[in-house]
């Protein structure tokens, strides 16, 4: 794992809060093993070392890695509550705003599966871009329940669905052929910004799919909207009903 060069020096004690210290720095090769992983790897070691009474504090960048995830976690949180309400405000409905926004954690897997494919592990660019995603996939989701949500039928559904393929397709394809250059071709600095784009592009692909089929689905499933065919049986139950409550008004009424 690591190669060790031992030197001749200065004895010295080292003091924290008056405590005596000793202190570990090692420098990682990143294309082969992260930070995370390096740390999951010997956390049994660390386990062992804190039983025998060793008070172990990890800094640098782990550290920070922490922090990070913590922020960004809590920024993602605060991003879908306020993209929730804004949401119960337009369609004045908690269900289709559930609908909309149950988008956003299943568009995770896009995210997954580009990292995979680019041979990157997921870093805190690639997370900020997780948090960005949220917003954008709420885009498409909207162009497509507020179309569908004046279906009557299953069969309405499935045709006003149709017809917002193409602006869902075009307004997603437009935004990853921005991003492709940034996704395949990335050099010198803006490789730092590679694993956000990657986010983006791959999430965003991922999220279409989700919005073409997923969300006619579980409205369709949530409002029970029913096929054309059962809903004419309904009327002409309904109608029945009707009839006989009139044949029953106009039975009493010649019986008085």
């Amino acid at each position: 794992m690591c190669d060790f060069f031992f030197e001749k020096g200065y004895a010295y004690i080292n003091k924290e809060n008056s405590e005596r210290i000793k202190t570990v720095f090692a420098s990682l090769d990143k294309s082969k093993v992260t930070s995370s992983e390096l740390m999951k790897s010997l956390e049994p070691t660390f386990n062992e070392l804190k039983s025998s009474g060793i008070k172990i504090t990890i800094k640098g960048e782990e550290q920070e890695n922490q922090r990070m995830q913590r922020e960004i976690g809590q920024a993602g949180l605060i991003a879908i509550f306020l993209i929730f309400l804004t949401l119960v405000w337009m369609f004045d409905s908690i269900k289709m705003s559930l609908i909309i926004v149950s988008t956003i954690p299943l568009s995770i897997l896009g995210v997954l599966i580009g990292h995979q494919i680019i041979g990157l592990n997921l870093t805190m660019p690639g997370m900020i871009g997780l948090v960005g995603l949220a917003g954008v996939v709420v885009n498409d989701a909207l162009i497509m329940s507020d179309f569908i949500r004046r279906a009557e039928t299953i069969d309405e559904v499935v045709s006003l669905a149709i017809k917002r393929v193409r602006p869902i397709i075009l307004t997603s394809v437009t935004t990853v052929l921005g991003l492709s250059t940034l996704i395949f071709f990335a050099s010198g600095q803006a490789l730092i910004l590679q694993p956000m784009a990657v986010s983006l592009g791959f999430g965003i692909l991922w999220a279409t799919v989700l919005n073409l089929i997923y969300v006619p689905i579980v409205y369709s499933v949530v409002f029970r909207v029913k096929s054309s065919s059962r809903k004419l049986q309904d009327e002409i139950e309904i109608a029945k009903k009707d009839r006989e409550k009139e044949n029953l008004r106009t039975d009493i009424r010649d019986e008085f």
